[in-house]
């Protein structure tokens, strides 16, 4: 469930006027930026903004709140049984009722003082002072906080009568222990509850069946211990911090809202840096879950990370937000994203290579960006979208300068240097367009190469039977897009351009501005108008079986 509000930090440490903006408040929040560049200041806003916020930050100043303003909250101001005065006519059914919707900025300076900033609609004076005097409900002061640091850790301890779980870990032995060893606590939600959970992160390659705490004589404090069906129960000190990393944050989500008495829902959280010595199989379960426990429950997370898994799982869904951070003229700034949004900027800071592609379930390359919506689209169709881009699969674009290099004149050695390439991931489908003039064309050398040197391997090299990936486009989708009727259906070998002008679609020389006309042509694609090429019906079910067996 998105928060309808919204805040402005500005003029705050790193930040300048310009500042980072954020309009709504989604399950999923994704803070990306470099190290150092204010990542954890912007989670001061949220230990302000949310429930028993105090300004230990001196923050107040800096941050602009919006929210949208509903009946209740104009009613202060415009009474319905009031008419006349300076506003002249009923109060609300003249006046008040017409803001309802609009969004309304102002500063929390303390809980008993605000300070009206403006609201996005047109008023009068006499208006313009009413609203002024509204004191609004800030959405965010009913939820509670909770911080994991990038700098937490899980050691044995003593047993006392306190039940707290600070930011960096200290606590949880004692809360793990008594939920296990003491009546007065649920004991299935460690053993149960958050066993499966933890099972269902590291699955496949690891089942813990135990967990249990034991005391040592010679300190006099508790440990965790974790059993496997193989191995017995180990110390958790013996174990890696990322496993550390993941009960801390399970901790958080299932067992602090019981000790707390309160609803999942009402929480905030947010978690710093989960991907440290957390291997990418591990992060994309472990973020997935994230997605899923945040929707299930109502509650929202905020992430900070360098990792690029987040921006594989966060980026395309719906239910969640990127905030890029970045250093700019004015100090640093922040731009969000949601959905196809999210640029190049993000991954260079987040420095994607080649060892980052090896961790991909699989591999979709593909010439350019227009090639990558068309094929995107026809997985959904042919998936009944149950497959999408950055969960189930990544592409990558290998562009004409790369495919160039791959000849068969070359020496053997090195042909087979560039080929390699391609096998970043052995999960892999290569789409190459054929650039055939008519049916009785060749492929060209270095295509054909391609095809030999797959042979064998789990890849699937598919070079199109028509010219290239435009031939694919159905006159239904030339038609609803350009607003005409009665076209043909594109040639099997016939340029684009070509086609657009002898359709009087557009007189331009070349085909430009090919990623946007992707776009408005793939939104009106289905599998019925696709018919019309029965390559696609044999080539895309070999895709999609593919990449089902990459995610089995």
């Amino acid at each position: 469930m998105t928060i309808n509000m919204g805040f402005h930090l500005k003029n705050y440490k790193s930040f300048g006027g310009d500042g980072v903006k954020i309009e709504t408040i989604k399950p999923i929040n994704v803070i990306v930026g470099r190290n150092n560049i204010g990542k954890s200041a912007l989670l001061h806003t949220l230990d302000f903004l949310c429930k028993g916020g105090a300004d230990n930050s001196n923050i107040a100043n800096s941050i602009e709140i919006n929210q949208i303003l509903d009946d209740s909250a104009l009613m202060q101001v415009f009474h319905p049984r009031i008419s006349g005065g300076e506003l002249g006519g009923n109060h609300w059914y003249d006046h008040g009722i017409k803001f309802v919707g609009s969004s309304l900025t102002w500063k929390q300076i303390s809980e008993k003082k605000i300070e009206f900033i403006k609201i996005n609609a047109e008023t009068n004076q006499a208006e313009l002072k009413q609203i002024s005097s509204i004191r609004p409900t800030l959405a965010l002061r009913s939820f509670k906080h909770i911080k994991l640091d990038a700098d937490r850790d899980i050691v044995p301890e003593s047993i006392d009568d306190g039940m707290a779980l600070s930011s960096d870990g200290v606590g949880a032995t004692r809360v793990v222990h008594k939920y296990l060893q003491h009546v007065e606590f649920d004991r299935s939600l460690i053993q149960k509850n958050l066993l499966d959970a933890l099972n269902q992160i590291f699955s496949p390659d690891t089942v813990f069946n135990e967990i249990t705490t034991r005391f040592h004589s010679s300190s006099g404090q508790w440990e965790i211990f974790l059993g496997e069906a193989s191995k017995g129960p180990i110390a958790l000190s013996a174990s890696g911090s990322g496993l550390k990393t993941i009960i801390l944050t399970l901790l958080n989500l299932l067992i602090r809202p019981d000790f707390e008495s309160l609803r999942v829902g009402q929480y905030v959280f947010s978690l710093e840096e989960l991907e440290n010595n957390l291997h990418p199989a591990l992060q994309r379960n472990l973020f997935i879950y994230l997605e899923k426990f945040a929707i299930d429950n109502n509650c929202h997370i905020f992430l900070t990370t360098h990792s690029n898994v987040a921006i594989d799982i966060f980026g395309n869904s719906e239910h969640a937000q990127i905030l890029h951070v970045v250093r700019g003229d004015n100090g640093v700034v922040g731009t969000a994203y949601t959905g196809d949004a999210v640029g190049h900027g993000v991954l260079d800071d987040l420095g994607v290579r080649a060892s980052d592609l090896l961790q991909a379930n699989g591999l979709i390359w593909v010439e350019g960006p227009s090639d990558r919506v068309f094929v995107k689209k026809w997985i959904e169709l042919w998936s009944d979208n149950e497959l999408s881009e950055g969960r189930h699969y990544q592409f990558v674009f290998y562009g004409g300068s790369v495919l160039a290099n791959i000849d068969a004149s070359l020496p053997d050695g090195e042909l087979r240097e560039a080929i390699a390439a391609f096998r970043i991931n052995r999960n892999f489908v290569f789409i190459c367009d054929s650039d055939r003039k008519s049916s009785s064309g060749s492929l060209k050398p270095r295509v054909a190469q391609l095809i030999r040197e797959a042979a064998g391997t789990r890849a699937m090299v598919w070079v199109t039977r028509c010219k290239e990936i435009e031939n694919y486009i159905p006159k239904e989708a030339f038609e609803r897009a350009h607003k005409v009727s009665k076209l043909s259906h594109i040639g099997e070998y016939e340029s684009i351009q070509d086609y657009l002008r002898v359709n009087k679609l557009s007189a331009a020389r070349n085909y430009t501005n090919k990623h946007s006309k992707a776009f408005a042509y793939a939104e009106h694609m289905t599998k019925s108008n696709l018919s019309f090429r029965p390559e696609l019906e044999d080539q895309l079910t070999v895709l999609v079986g593919k990449i089902n067996s990459w995610n089995s």
